[in-house]
């Protein structure tokens, strides 16, 4: 079995186990239509992650607030930078960039004030 072969399965059993490393969030994204699609999904919600990239460390860039992976199933397509991303529904986050990696997508996402007044209306 392959090193491939044996990282989906631990992708579930472990790295997005909710006993493990994964936790339950609310997402709200554009439907692609004028609307929105609310729903719930196990992802990693990693803060410290993009605070330990060498180019952070080493030279200050900016490269976002979170990072977040989640599995391609619970997206309609891969985010684009610029686009936002709402977890919970009312906080929204900007995807700054977003890697397939395997069966998961990495986003570095930077945070917006919340906006509990637009709710539904943006």
């Amino acid at each position: 079995m392959s090193l491939r072969d044996q990282f989906v399965p631990d992708l579930d059993r472990i790295f997005m186990n909710l006993g493990e490393f994964a936790t339950m969030r609310e997402f709200r994204i554009s439907d692609g239509h004028g609307g929105f699609k609310l729903f719930n999904a196990p992802v990693v919600w990693d803060k410290d992650a993009v605070r330990q990239q060498p180019i952070v460390t080493v030279h200050g860039v900016y490269m976002g607030d979170v990072r977040c992976y989640i599995e391609h199933k619970y997206l309609p397509r891969a985010p684009v930078a610029g686009e936002l991303i709402y977890s919970p529904a009312n906080q929204p986050w900007e995807v700054l960039d977003c890697t397939d990696a395997e069966s998961l997508y990495e986003l570095s996402l930077a945070a917006y004030r919340s906006q509990p007044a637009q709710y539904g209306a943006n």
